[in-house]
């Protein structure tokens, strides 16, 4: 399986080569089911949708797994629209390799209204090619809004300790990806080289914690602007950290987002010794990504005419797709965890539990004393009226 690198990371591969390349659309090619592809494209919607001013942190990974279990039980245009907006690719059965110092794994789950009917085989499917963990639930108790959100912490080692608050009458299934990861730089920064310097942001100017350090790391520049990759601890998984060349908005470096300039760049890669300073950060970010699909394709999904057969006979269609993600990133290593929702609701009127009966018997009545093992009438009565000595 390829790299699984920080969304950052992504757009730093492309900062690289914008020079040369050609700015990309917002929709995904007819291509062979890459990654990258779709890697890409999500994080370039989300930051053309997002203010200029903003940090922007996704997980490609996790919304792709949330998607794909989405797409399992799509049909017809629906499916197709998915698909098209993953790039062909599929994130069943995968499984990340975590070791000893590398802490990384991915966690799926599927959240189920008691009394709404899903279809089996579609369950077998999530179970056995997702590992998801199946629950039914009742929707209507506010305990089920903590298992969530417990389930949700569990997995991402409280960084994510919440992604619902509430539960609408409406909604009958929640499929739920949690990505966690955490490893030591391979080699880490000296501490006692961290010092506060400016950092020149796109709304001021301020002092933050910098990292420093001089090593041999892989690196490359093109008309200015630079990339190193920075390995984690065994060697699997790296951050690459761009920086523009001076004067290149962010906006453009975006806009030239491919997975012909991300390999581009990485194939520009050597062993050079850098004299590296950047800052340490931490933040959160929660987003809903609807807007964001929408432009990469997916609208069937969202409207009544959606056709997710394979999932229910009932008519569904996915009401809202939520991420959460939290990043921190210091001398030591990194950290980081994500979670995506999809959120799927009733386009028709769900026919739930029947509503309670209500029985007076305040008249005339029969009534009879059985043996249900062997259906044995033992007694048998009428009672016409109750007097206080009877």
């Amino acid at each position: 399986m390829k790299k699984i690198l920080l969304a950052g990371a992504a757009a730093a591969a492309t900062a690289l080569v914008c020079g040369c390349g050609q700015r990309v659309t917002d929709s995904l090619p007819e291509q062979d089911g890459s990654r990258t592809d779709y890697s890409l494209a999500f994080f370039r919607n989300v930051v053309a949708g997002s203010a200029a001013d903003d940090n922007v942190f996704v997980s490609p990974y996790s919304a792709g797994v949330a998607l794909s279990m989405l797409a399992e039980g799509a049909e017809g245009e629906t499916r197709e629209e998915i698909v098209k907006a993953l790039g062909g690719s599929t994130f069943a059965a995968d499984v990340l390799e975590a070791d000893s110092l590398v802490d990384v794994r991915s966690a799926n789950s599927a959240w189920v209204r008691s009394g709404f009917e899903v279809k089996k085989d579609y369950v077998s499917l999530l179970s056995k090619s997702y590992g998801a963990m199946i629950q039914t639930r009742n929707f209507s108790d506010p305990a089920t809004v903590g298992a969530i959100n417990r389930w949700c912490s569990d997995n991402t080692e409280g960084r994510i300790p919440e992604i619902i608050e509430t539960i609408s009458p409406d909604m009958v299934m929640f499929l739920i990806n949690a990505l966690y990861f955490k490893a030591p730089w391979e080699t880490a920064f000296d501490e006692s080289r961290t010092e506060d310097r400016a950092f020149h942001g796109s709304a001021g100017e301020t002092l933050v914690p910098m990292m420093w350090a001089k090593e041999k790391y892989r690196y490359a520049e093109y008309q200015g602007c630079q990339l190193v990759e920075l390995p984690y601890s065994g060697g699997r998984y790296s951050m690459l950290v761009a920086l523009p060349a001076s004067g290149m908005s962010m906006d453009d470096a975006v806009s030239y987002l491919s997975g012909a300039a991300y390999d581009a760049a990485l194939g520009m890669l050597e062993s050079r010794e850098v004299i590296l300073t950047m800052p340490k950060f931490k933040f959160e970010t929660d987003m809903v990504l609807n807007n964001v699909f929408n432009v990469m394709g997916v609208e069937r999904a969202f409207s009544n005419a959606a056709q997710f057969g394979g999932i229910s006979d009932a008519s569904v269609a996915v009401d809202e797709i939520r991420q959460k993600c939290f990043v921190e990133v210091n001398e030591q290593g990194s950290e980081a965890a994500a979670v995506t929702s999809i959120s799927v609701r009733v386009t028709s009127a769900f026919p739930g539990k029947p509503a309670a009966v209500v029985m007076t018997v305040d008249r005339p009545f029969l009534f009879a004393i059985v043996d249900g093992a062997h259906d044995n009438i033992l007694f048998m009565g009428r009672i016409m009226n109750i007097n206080d000595n009877d």
